[in-house]
């Protein structure tokens, strides 16, 4: 049981800042830090490479401008991280530096400052215990990264769920009204407009039982992207008053730090906006000396980002198109909850604007969107909450086969998205039975957020390792030998190849293969590949 000096954590690792939350005894505040004298309710996910160190926080702020061949910087630890496998190198960055690498320095400086510069209260000694989340449509791969990062980092993670899960315990924990037994809502679906992705879920209420039901997202979709649009903007606006510098490169030919600094200014200025806003100003002299200030009319900056926002509505309605398959109707409002807007990203006023004309009163915003997936953490991370959460999968796994024809290979979706588990905590089981045709098994899988009508796979993609499996028992306890071995017709008679998939909450999957003919049997773990 853990101390009561030392709360339980819910962490929502984002694209801009880092939110936490202490469960502490029944009440859930929002940790603030002192960086510099002033206290803030986030860590920034800034990130800046000098002097042979890794700088977080404000103090990558404060070096993010400068000569930039001594500097490497990112605007956003997760977003740069997110696509990459967890041994890759980072793009342009500092050698020998992976994906995990940074990540896991990133999230030592927060582990750091919970214990030093923060208002909660933690023994040195004391382990940090933390309940932490990925988007709802993260691969395997993100799920795995963040969950080895967090631990390498010194963090006792007591679990992962989806961030939209956790808005979903937050809405509930504001709005118990929405679980009394008389209460006729049954679902709540979250609009989770972050800095770098966007998710929706439909989450049923039942209690203080929370079951992710269907889900859709956008991988890279956030207010990194109007942050970009912003950029964009102004950068022609520099060329416009001839800035010298402006007319001979372009936005893309920015060098990282120089774009990280000037990404900055564009967040600070679009988090500036209100309803009434009419202009936006940018000033960019304290990256590009002697620059002009540019001023933006906000008509033209959120006509650039309604394309963005349309893409969001259609994923909501792609949700409420599912729902029946659910038992629930998307037509009756009593059924309803809210459409909980949470996430920095959706103070930007269009996007409140264009969801109001096209869901109407259904909306609500949460009190605290930038720190609501963290608060929903802290509760689910609180025993005495009893929150009990079920999630159905978010993307479709599976391994192209050999047709009966041997001509061509088929998908075989081993699992398919929104398939709930068959209780809290338990995993999923699927076996596969087949007669094998060759000696060896080449396998190849791949994860996907759609399949298309065809049933090949769609959207995202995300290529997983490949196995060579020698069904016929050579080569067991060698996968170099069988990873060599050329594939060749079987002969053998008898022979039945039995794959047992097991899939875990944190997104891990193993595969144990066997064939009783050739007294062959080998367990793969899947979900932790490079």
């Amino acid at each position: 049981m853990t101390d009561r000096s030392s709360p339980a954590l819910g962490i929502d690792l984002g694209t801009t800042r880092t939110v936490v939350v202490a469960a502490d005894r029944g009440s859930y505040p929002v940790a603030s830090f002192d960086e510099g004298g002033s206290f803030c309710d986030h860590l920034p996910a800034l990130a800046v490479h000098s002097q042979g160190r890794w700088w977080f926080g404000e103090a990558a702020r404060a070096r993010v401008v400068g000569d930039a061949d001594d500097h490497w910087a990112t605007p956003s630890v997760k977003r740069t991280v997110s696509t990459l496998a967890p041994e890759a190198a980072l793009p342009g960055g500092p050698a020998s530096t992976t994906a995990m690498g940074l990540l896991e320095a990133y999230l030592r400086w927060v582990a750091d400052m919970v214990r030093t510069r923060s208002n909660l209260e933690i023994p040195e000694d004391a382990p940090l215990t933390a309940m932490v989340a990925v988007p709802a449509n993260a691969s395997t791969r993100q799920r795995y990264l963040t969950l080895e990062a967090f631990s390498r980092a010194g963090f006792s993670v007591t679990g992962m769920v989806g961030e939209p899960t956790a808005a979903a315990v937050e809405y509930a924990h504001r709005e118990p009204v929405a679980l009394s037994a008389r209460s006729p809502k049954r679902y709540v679906v979250v609009y989770d407009l972050g800095g770098g992705t966007f998710d929706t879920a439909a989450v049923s209420l039942d209690g203080s039982r929370f079951s992710l039901l269907t889900s859709e997202g956008i991988e890279r979709l956030g207010g990194a992207d109007f942050d970009e649009e912003i950029l964009e903007l102004a950068f022609t606006g520099l060329v416009e008053q001839g800035f010298e510098f402006a007319t001979t490169t372009t936005v893309e030919h920015l060098d990282a730090s120089t774009r990280a600094a000037m990404l900055e200014l564009c967040r600070d200025a679009k988090e500036g906006l209100r309803p009434g806003s009419r202009r936006l100003l940018l000033d960019f002299g304290s990256v590009l000396p002697d620059a002009p200030a540019v001023v933006l009319t906000t008509d033209t900056l959120y006509g650039r980002c309604r394309p963005h926002i349309d893409r969001t509505i259609a994923m909501v309605d792609r949700v409420l198109e599912s729902l029946p398959q659910h038992g629930l109707d998307p037509s009756d409002p009593k059924q309803l909850g809210a459409l909980y807007l949470v996430g920095g990203s959706v103070a930007l006023p269009p996007v409140a604007r264009a969801l109001r004309e096209r869901y109407g009163r259904k909306i609500k915003l949460s009190a605290q969107p930038h720190a609501a997936t963290a608060l929903g953490l802290a509760v689910a991370a609180d025993p005495s909450a009893r929150i009990r959460i079920r999630e159905a999968t978010t993307r479709h796994f599976g391994v192209w086969r050999e047709a009966l024809d041997g001509r061509e290979k088929v998908f075989d979706p081993i699992l398919s998205k929104d398939t709930l588990p068959p209780s809290e905590g338990e995993p999923l089981v699927v076996e596969r039975r087949y007669r094998p045709m060759h000696t060896v098994g080449h396998l190849r899988f791949l994860e996907c957020s759609r399949l298309a009508d065809d049933g090949r796979p769609a959207g995202d993609l995300t290529p997983w390792r490949q196995l060579r499996v020698p069904y016929d028992g050579a080569d067991d306890s060698d996968d170099h030998a069988a990873e060599h071995r050329p594939v060749e017709r079987t002969t053998a008679e008898g022979d039945e190849i039995v794959e047992t998939y097991t899939h875990t909450q944190d997104g891990t999957i193993t595969v144990e293969i066997a064939n009783a003919a050739a007294a062959f049997r080998r367990r793969y773990v899947l979900g932790a590949m490079r």
